[in-house]
């Protein structure tokens, strides 16, 4: 097996999503003797065991990084923090690259790595963590057309961000995604079913760990755990939740939406001005599993995901989920939640009130959900991604997504 490589525009090993995600590709090799390298943002946060000398950072770590996005947040709205970010660690990336090949792991964006790599003689693994990026733009376009969303700054910083990712996807040996829907994507855009592999993100079940659900308490709770921001922010269906909810009007009842709201989600949301009733929105949580054990059922009627990891997090908490498709075959219709369609207005109002109307349905699906989590570990998630990269494993062409099905079906 060829020595690994991890070029990865992320803070490694910090707490949040991509930070874990990249400690779980490199940990399975490392342990056996098979990293290479790390290159990224910062390794001062790592919160994992981890010979950190493997870690190569940007000069002064994330604090270049960091201004960048002050000036956005404090001066200049539009200033294209994100992809001018990426353009500098992209530069830095291939500039550091070991001269004597292997596989190498990119995050989405890194052209000017992939594009060194290949004269390298690297064989290259997109880590796909999103939907294929023409499905996301055509997905943004649609809401925006649709609720009138229109941002200047914020279109053409997200039309660079898109076509950095699309470029990247056309040079890749592979792309490594975190679910059957993300696969699908980058197939119905053109590239190749075979060369596409499947892990399924972890969770950490000792942070979110299953407490009873609070089926009995005065207020009935749900909960939206959601960054409304960013490049693709509008896509986890926000419109559609706050117009089912202020239609539903039910009583004793509060929705909570935690996360960051961006532009975009602010104007829906002051569409709905004097309508919404028994509606928090909490902003950025650093306590997320806190909100989990308030809620009774979790809902995420999102348009493109990955594998949203707020899903297992709360399904590990025992919560039922209401969702759409994009969790197939996660979550088991009707076992451990329900599917409604995308953009579907009455039948998320139906899913809810259902469960409204049926506590006994919340706990026996909430308690189905907590095992059905069991199955996603990141220690699971870190061996997938080692088979992904063993080349004898790859002629076998058998993908980890084969387990995932069969537990589907158990």
């Amino acid at each position: 097996m060829d020595r690994l490589t991890l070029a990865a525009y992320t803070r490694f090993g910090a707490r949040g999503l991509k930070g874990i995600e990249m400690y779980y590709i490199v940990k399975e090799l490392w342990e056996n003797g098979r990293l290479e390298r790390v290159i990224a943002v910062s390794k001062k946060d790592c919160r994992f065991e981890f010979d950190l000398d493997l870690v190569e950072t940007l000069p002064g770590q994330s604090r270049l990084i960091s201004a960048l996005g002050q000036i956005k947040k404090k001066v200049w709205k539009a200033f294209p923090s994100a992809w001018l970010s990426e353009l500098i660690f992209d530069s830095y990336a291939a500039r550091r690259l070991p001269e004597r090949g292997g596989n190498l792991v990119l995050t989405p964006g890194l052209i000017r790595t992939a594009q060194k790599a290949k004269t390298l003689g690297y064989t290259t693994f997109l880590y796909g963590a999103t939907p294929d990026p023409r499905y996301l733009a055509e997905q943004v376009r649609t809401e925006q057309k649709s609720f009138g969303l229109r941002a200047a700054g914020e279109d053409v910083n997200r039309a660079r961000q898109m076509a950095r990712f699309a470029a990247h996807v056309a040079i890749s040996d592979y792309i490594i995604a975190v679910s059957e829907f993300a696969k699908e994507t980058y197939v119905q855009y053109g590239f190749p079913a075979e060369r596409i592999f499947v892990a399924p993100l972890g969770v950490d079940l000792q942070r979110f760990r299953t407490t009873p659900v609070p089926i009995q308490d005065p207020c009935f709770t749900y909960l939206l755990m959601a960054h409304v921001s960013g490049t693709t922010g509008i896509l986890k269906g926000l419109p559609y939740l706050l117009q089912a909810w202020s239609e539903l009007n039910l009583k004793n009842s509060k929705l909570q939406v935690c996360g960051e709201m961006g532009p975009e989600a602010k104007k829906l949301i002051s569409d709905y001005a004097g309508r919404l009733n028994n509606v928090e929105f909490t902003g950025y949580v650093s306590n997320p599993e806190e909100y989990y054990r308030q809620s009774a059922v979790f809902v995420l009627p999102s348009l493109a995901e990955g594998l949203p990891r707020v899903v297992l997090e709360a399904m590990a908490c025992g919560r039922p989920v209401i969702t759409t498709p994009i969790l197939k075959p996660v979550l088991r219709d009707g076992v451990d939640g329900v599917y409604i369609p995308m953009r579907d207005v009455q039948a998320l109002k139906q899913k809810m009130l259902y469960f409204y109307n049926h506590r006994e349905e919340v706990a026996r699906m909430g308690a189905n959900a907590s095992e059905r989590a069991r199955l996603f570990t990141w220690e699971r998630f870190s061996q997938d991604i080692f088979q992904i990269l063993s080349y004898e494993w790859r002629v076998k062409k058998s993908v980890p997504s084969v387990q995932l099905d069969a537990a589907a079906n158990q």
